[in-house]
């Protein structure tokens, strides 16, 4: 399809489950957020009200904006940061960014995750980025991981978010051995970019009902009848070659995902996990484990897969209950309280995933 019909259903696509659509060039910012769906089923509301107590000591937030630089689509970019009480200069922490997802701010993807509670008690630093501003036609507040322009090295969004990590680099002590980034929706699309242009710099990932690197946005389905297009494995896997080029390294991720999400099907996260494996050499018929658990009413299960030095390079979590929102974190905006905690589970996928040793550069300014 192509021409003007042709673009009108890619941002269709793109949405992500997302109903309002943006005029071009027009900057979107945070305001007033849309109704909270209803919680259903018993103990979902107090769920989150449990998961604050015993936090005596509550770390800080700390608001920045990172200013546009002079490489293409580079644009100003609001975020947060979040340091646990007591945090000391001369130590350095470990980094977690979290993405939004469309129709939502940083804000929403802060208070849904509960990654703060988590950081607080765990020790670490998060930032949470907003888009904040874009230009074409797109969903609100939906970062672009199906433009080649924002997710390539050197330019637009995924080099926005990593010079972010570099502001925040010269203004806190972080450990560059241990940066991370995680997502939702088209959060967790942008998150894998991120894994793909700066394997270098970033430890390990996370994606939350996402897609695989370079997809279009037809891998999002248009209504609950439709599960999306989705590219050949061999050709995800050859983009991903590309855009690592000389800098290829086997980046540990960790894939979630509701078999009952009707935004994103699960087939993108069995394509997520079948072009990392293409990529990187990993058997992905033959699981070095498999863990079967629920969490209030919630079915799971948990799936590890080793890479060629044998240790563990993909994992996978898929749920049996649950639509396209963010497992057992608060309720909210694109959230599924009900699930297991996946923000505690991939804390400790982080935390056994550090870099062996951290080059200092993205994949660009080593080139």
């Amino acid at each position: 399809m192509t021409g003007r019909a042709g673009v009108l259903a890619r941002v269709i696509a793109a949405g992500a489950g997302a109903l309002g659509r943006t005029a071009r060039g027009h900057p979107r910012r945070s305001g007033p957020r849309p109704a909270e769906p209803p919680v259903r089923g018993p103990g979902r509301s107090r769920l989150g009200r449990l998961r604050d107590i015993d936090r005596p000591h509550r770390g800080s937030d700390h608001e920045r904006t990172f200013r546009a630089r002079t490489y293409p689509r580079s644009r100003d970019r609001h975020y947060v940061v979040h340091l646990p009480p007591g945090y000391d200069a001369r130590r350095p922490l470990p980094l977690v960014m979290v993405l939004h997802g469309c129709r939502q701010c940083h804000r929403d993807i802060q208070r849904i995750s509960n990654f703060d509670v988590l950081a607080d008690r765990r020790g670490f630093a998060v930032v949470y980025p907003f888009v904040t501003s874009y230009t074409g036609w797109r969903m609100e507040n939906c970062w672009g991981w199906w433009l080649r322009g924002e997710i390539r090295p050197g330019a637009g969004e995924v080099q926005d978010l990593w010079g972010i990590v570099e502001d925040i680099e010269e203004e806190f002590n972080i450990d560059a051995r241990r940066i991370h980034v995680t997502g939702l929706s088209s959060g967790a699309g942008m998150a894998v970019a991120m894994l793909v242009a700066h394997p270098g710099r970033i430890a390990s990932g996370a994606a939350v009902a996402g897609v695989p690197y370079s997809e279009t946005a037809a891998a999002v389905g248009l209504t609950k009848r439709t599960n999306g297009v989705f590219k050949r494995v061999p050709e995800v896997s050859a983009a991903m070659h590309a855009a690592m080029g000389a800098h290829r390294r086997p980046v540990p991720i960790f894939i979630v995902h509701s078999r009952r999400d009707t935004t994103v099907h699960i087939r993108a996260a069995h394509s997520l996990r079948d072009s990392w494996a293409h990529c990187f050499g990993v058997d992905a018929s033959k699981p070095a484990s498999v863990r079967v658990g629920s969490a209030h009413g919630t079915v799971w299960t948990l799936k590890k897969y080793r890479g060629a030095e044998r240790r563990t390079l993909v994992e996978t979590l898929f749920t049996e209950d649950g639509e396209h929102g963010w497992l057992g974190g608060r309720p909210g905006s694109f959230s599924e309280p009900h699930g297991p905690n996946i923000s505690e589970m991939m804390w400790r996928f982080f935390r056994r995933h550090p870099l062996e040793r951290s080059t200092h550069k993205s994949v660009t300014e080593a080139a």
